[in-house]
């Protein structure tokens, strides 16, 4: 007999009672377990339906000559998306940037879209981002189309670099006469809380490998160290060289005069014009009136971008070659991946990463893989089990596998992109940072000024290790720092040996240093510049995929209906829906309040499948 079994006796038995007859309550329980079964099986059909209108999916959508795309990116854009309802329903379906880009290009290849106008007062999106749209809007122009950036202002009183140099792109740029643009310069703060976490009575107690590695400093500094100040101040300079060279041959300005336009603003609306920043002042209703006017039905046929990326996606067929897109999005862990919304709140989990990659692989029309890596890092060891499952998924089948790293893929991170056999990045990309550091924030003196004590038992001279109501002891200590050396030169190893580093190169380019997707390529830590366009291309360069290739995105996007009956079919929902038809709602809801009331959490996982 199972210790926890999936149902609970019925009180009848137990009581070696005679059945009783039912109730009028009874039935009317009954009658609602018919009525949720009911419901399964109109789920199962809906199910049914929907596999069905799926593989009679119609073809894309053909649009009216004349049709001008709309653009508006003021929203953030995601690098993956929700798999899950609740994920979903909390934090929408996010639009993301391949969605932006491969609907560029798509439309930069429609005869029927001649225009491209884009109409922000602002953008949350980060400059690799921005990189990305970018080179897919000088695709569009170079097809030979027309694109107007329209903003009503470019920030005020700065913050408008981001917005600015998107905007730089397009063949003209216009604005409203009351308007700025917002070009101050660029800056970076960083608080340090040490002294006050000390006031507090908490001790930071913190190690890392080595001077760059400085992700603990605001709990272990009381300013900026002179590396980091050094590191911080190169990344700046980057990414000014970066965007004022892009900017600059946009807009036919030298660079070097560039750079202080950017750093000397921000410039009043007629003060941009007559520095040839932009090309036209007006307010937004005599560009749409000018649009109408050019129509040649004379209607302004609009279309949203995102409406029209999701319209012409491609229909995929059997036996036609793919190239999988396996994002890999957040804070490196083991177990499930979590989704939410950016790379500094999401999990990459080891387990559903393999997943989704062994998924793609085993696929046989899938040629090629790439993974959009975007992660601050995270743990050692799930970074490398990662790593090391990218290189033997890419051994194994021969695929190629591409590494397409977008705002950040450092620490763990740029860990994971060994394993490929490619690495492109934006410019603006934060990579390597080849280092690791650790430790613990202890509340010891914090406890004793509230006068709370804490009794412990320990068994191991080194339980507790982490514990922080004690600072690490002597021993703990020396062991502590060696496994971070450890850690270190096994990181390091595997850099030098997969990038073909000497001793004096890799120690160059680690101790946690951070580059630049730039200076990144400079140093070898990267194969080359380029977005997940470019990566795409060379996917299928490598596996020899004719183009038009199609991109295929795993785990495949489900809808909101698949999602809901994922839940309904989740371990959770089963025993929930077992219990009901078995005892009927109200009992069954009595009996789940009294042992959640007993700390019995059995509930919602078993307690020994668990381990």
């Amino acid at each position: 007999m199972s210790l926890f079994p999936d149902t609970f006796p019925n009180p009848d038995l137990i009581n070696h009672s005679l059945p009783k007859k039912r109730t009028f309550f009874k039935r009317l329980l009954h009658s609602l377990g018919f009525f949720f079964c009911l419901i399964g099986i109109v789920f199962s059909l809906a199910v049914v339906f929907k596999a069905y209108s799926l593989s009679k999916r119609n073809s894309p959508t053909v649009f009216e000559p004349g049709t001008v795309l709309r653009m508006n990116l003021n929203r953030a854009l995601a690098e993956t998306r929700p798999t899950d309802l609740i994920a979903s329903i909390t934090l929408g379906n996010q639009p993301t940037v391949t969605d932006v880009v491969m609907g560029l290009h798509s439309a930069a290849n429609d005869p029927n879209i001649t225009t491209l106008v884009a109409y922000m007062t602002n953008t949350d999106i980060p400059l690799t981002q921005v990189q990305e749209i970018r080179e897919a809007v000088r695709a569009f122009r170079k097809a030979g189309k027309k694109t107007i950036f329209y903003a009503p202002t470019f920030g005020e009183l700065g913050g408008g670099m981001a917005l600015y140099y998107l905007a730089a792109a397009f063949e003209e740029i216009r604005m409203q006469p009351s308007g700025e643009l917002g070009l101050s310069g660029i800056s970076v703060e960083t608080p340090y809380f040490k002294k006050a976490l000390q006031k507090l009575g908490i001790k930071p107690s913190f190690q890392a490998r080595y001077e760059y590695k400085t992700g603990a400093d605001s709990f272990n500094a009381e300013k900026m160290s002179a590396p980091e100040r050094r590191n911080l101040t190169q990344i700046l300079h980057s990414f000014l060289d970066v965007i004022a060279e892009d900017i600059g041959a946009d807009r036919g300005i030298d660079p070097a005069a560039m750079k202080d336009i950017l750093k000397n603003g921000p410039y009043f609306a007629d003060q941009a014009l007559e520095m040839n920043l932009i090309d036209k002042i007006e307010y937004a209703d005599a560009l749409e009136k000018e649009l109408k006017e050019a129509s040649k039905n004379k209607e302004l046929n609009l279309v949203d971008l995102f409406e029209y990326a999701a319209a012409t996606e491609p229909e995929v067929k059997a036996k036609t070659p793919l190239i999988a897109y396996v994002p890999a999005v957040g804070i490196i862990q083991f177990g499930e991946s979590i989704f939410a919304g950016d790379a500094y709140r999401s999990i990459l989990g080891s387990s559903s990463f393999s997943g989704m990659l062994r998924e793609a692989a085993d696929n046989d029309d899938v040629k090629a893989i790439v993974i959009r890596l975007d992660s601050p890092g995270g743990g050692y060891t799930p970074s490398d089990a990662i790593r090391r499952e990218i290189e033997h998924v890419r051994k194994h089948t021969q695929k190629p596998i591409i590494c397409s790293m977008g705002a950040t893929a450092a620490s763990g991170g740029y860990f994971i992109s060994l394993g490929c056999d490619k690495v492109l990045a934006d410019p603006a990309t934060l990579t390597g940072s080849i280092g690791v550091f650790g430790g613990k924030l202890v509340f010891k003196d914090l406890l004793e000024k509230l006068d709370i004590t804490v009794s412990s038992i320990k068994m191991g001279k080194n339980a507790g290790m982490f514990s922080m109501t004690q600072d690490f002891t002597t021993e703990q200590n020396l062991f502590f720092n060696d496994a971070l050396n450890r850690i270190y030169q096994d990181f390091t190893a595997k850099v030098a040996a997969r990038r073909g580093f000497s001793t004096g190169k890799t120690n160059s380019v680690a101790r946690g240093r951070v580059f630049t997707g730039a200076q990144a390529v400079e140093n070898g830590l990267i194969d080359q510049i380029g977005g997940v366009y470019a990566s795409f291309n060379a996917a299928a360069e490598m596996a020899e995929v004719p183009k038009p290739f199609l991109v295929v995105e795993f785990p495949t996007r489900p809808s909101r209906l698949e999602m809901l009956v994922s839940l309904l079919n989740s371990d959770i929902a089963v025993s929930l829906r077992k219990s009901i038809l078995n005892y009927g709602l109200l009992p069954s809801v009595k009996s789940w309040l009294g042992r959640l009331a007993e700390g019995d959490f059995r509930l919602f996982y078993n307690g020994i499948e668990a381990f």
